[in-house]
């Protein structure tokens, strides 16, 4: 039996064709482009930072430098001590998964399967914060912030806030409720008959069957937070609290050389880089099934 030729947007038919041809190497050719555009500028960095000084400022530039000593990735880490940035971030990451994870997920789930009275006007608000500018937004939440709620609290010097803001991320709630649209109706209604409340209808089987999409929400979520500067650079204050993104930040003023900023840069991104590799099937899967209904 002959094995089915599929190319995505191109059928079997079309790549039989010279212009069915001539298209799927065009889009070869955009992508292998887009790729390079893409990864260079990595590299670039990565190179950058085996370079001392006089070689970074040389004219013309050079891509290679002269030599590539791999115990200086080793010496920037411990002369930086990046490890208690990690330590602060991964934190500051984790507790914002978790918040969009549960909040977000019941919250797309109330909204999808218990659908109740004013749903539809929560969710026309929803798409309407959504278009509404961050900058908005700074003034009052910091206000809320450093008094909070009836308490009077202060939440500043704390992660509290990044977590309570991951908890409202109206995105995370619409992919939540767009995949829990498609789960069959079958199988709540056989929990239902069997009994089954509401919650347990949701641990039972709504959260087993949404791995992908928690995978998905999870992952953006924890990239997204590995990024953060603004807020953590205002709400938080205390040194022993930095994040890496603050802490980029902070390096420009110190006595660090530029090859050190280079590698610093680049000691950032590795997160993100390594969750992405490790976890991008879930994310292709994930974002397929959360936002086509059925």
């Amino acid at each position: 039996m002959k094995k089915s030729f599929n190319k995505g947007i191109l059928s079997d038919s079309d790549m039989k064709k010279p212009s069915g041809k001539l298209i799927y190497g065009i889009i070869i050719a955009l992508l292998v482009v887009m790729s390079i555009i893409v990864v260079v500028p990595v590299l670039w960095l990565l190179l950058a930072g085996f370079k001392d000084v006089q070689e970074l400022y040389e004219i013309p530039a050079k891509f290679f430098p002269k030599k590539i000593e791999l115990a200086k990735l080793w010496r920037v880490w411990n002369e930086m001590k990046f490890y208690r940035f990690y330590i602060n971030t991964f934190i500051m990451a984790g507790g914002a998964v978790a918040a969009t994870v549960v909040v977000d997920g019941l919250a797309g789930y109330t909204l999808s399967r218990l659908r109740p009275a004013g749903s539809r006007i929560i969710m026309t608000l929803l798409f309407a914060l959504m278009l509404m500018p961050g900058t908005m937004r700074t003034v009052p939440l910091y206000m809320t912030f450093k008094s909070f709620s009836i308490f009077k609290i202060s939440l500043l010097d704390s992660f509290i806030p990044i977590w309570i803001m991951a908890a409202a991320d109206i995105f995370s709630i619409i992919m939540f409720k767009n995949f829990f649209d498609g789960i069959s109706d079958s199988l709540v209604e056989a929990a239902t008959i069997d009994g089954a409340g509401n919650m347990k209808i949701f641990f039972k089987i709504i959260v087993p069957l949404s791995v992908p999409i928690i995978m998905t929400v999870a992952i953006f979520s924890f990239n997204g937070q590995m990024g953060q500067f603004f807020w953590p650079y205002l709400l938080i204050g205390d040194q022993s609290k930095t994040v890496l993104g603050v802490q980029l930040y902070k390096m420009k003023g110190g006595n660090y050389t530029q090859d050190y900023h280079m590698l610093a840069i680049l000691f950032s991104i590795v997160p993100q880089v390594v969750v992405f590799l490790v976890f991008q099937r879930f994310i292709i899967g994930g974002v397929n099934v959360g936002g086509v209904k059925g």
